[in-house]
């Protein structure tokens, strides 16, 4: 087997996944108003079905 050492592979991949990338301030603004606005709406208020509830001694 052959290390690649052009920037390719796992090493690479890794590298570019723990960079940290540039955060646009009002898109997250954005999204998290949305977040807040959805949830606070009640229109998805609903519980978890058991199977995806992982909480402990629930169910």
């Amino acid at each position: 087997m052959t290390e690649q050492r052009n920037g390719d592979g796992l090493p690479a991949l890794l590298g570019a996944a723990l960079r940290e990338a540039a955060v646009d301030d009002e898109a997250e603004r954005r999204a998290v108003a949305a977040f807040r606005r959805a949830r606070d709406s009640g229109t998805h208020a609903t519980s978890p079905r058991r199977e995806d509830d992982w909480r402990p001694g629930v169910g």
